[in-house]
């Protein structure tokens, strides 16, 4: 009886730790995606006013695919940044618009990764570029 208890405590606890596994995978997932974002909306912030980035309407490293050579993230999360034939889950993408006074822009980066099995993983960065 007293093995039965402890054999039931142990699958419990290692059930625990299979979840917190799969838990901070997904966690560093999000950081991950986040931290592409983050990058995108920190080069685009740094671009002209009017540069071509910026132009109002939809943008993407490589328009409805998932195989971008020359994005600057690591499309297959395998540590490698764009190297040969690489592709993968992961794509960026930003949206302008008009801001909320005159001379701004409203910018949306939108990193999605793609999951196979489960639901897509998107994170949003949302600023405004001033005509300064």
């Amino acid at each position: 009886m007293a093995m039965a208890v402890f054999l039931i405590g142990i699958l419990a606890v290692l059930m625990m730790q299979i979840k917190a596994i799969d838990t901070n995978a997904s966690a560093r997932s999000v950081t991950e995606n986040y931290t592409w974002a983050m990058d995108k909306a920190e080069e685009l912030l740094a671009q002209n006013y009017d540069d071509a980035q910026l132009a109002t309407g939809e943008h993407s490293v490589a328009a409805g695919t998932f195989t971008q050579a020359t994005d600057g993230i690591d499309n297959n999360a395998d540590g490698q940044i764009d190297e040969t034939d690489e592709s993968g889950q992961i794509s960026i993408s930003w949206s302008v618009q008009g801001g909320p006074v005159d001379d701004t822009k409203w910018v949306q980066v939108t990193v999605v990764q793609r999951r196979p099995l489960s639901m897509d993983k998107v994170i949003n960065v949302d600023f405004i570029k001033a005509n300064m």
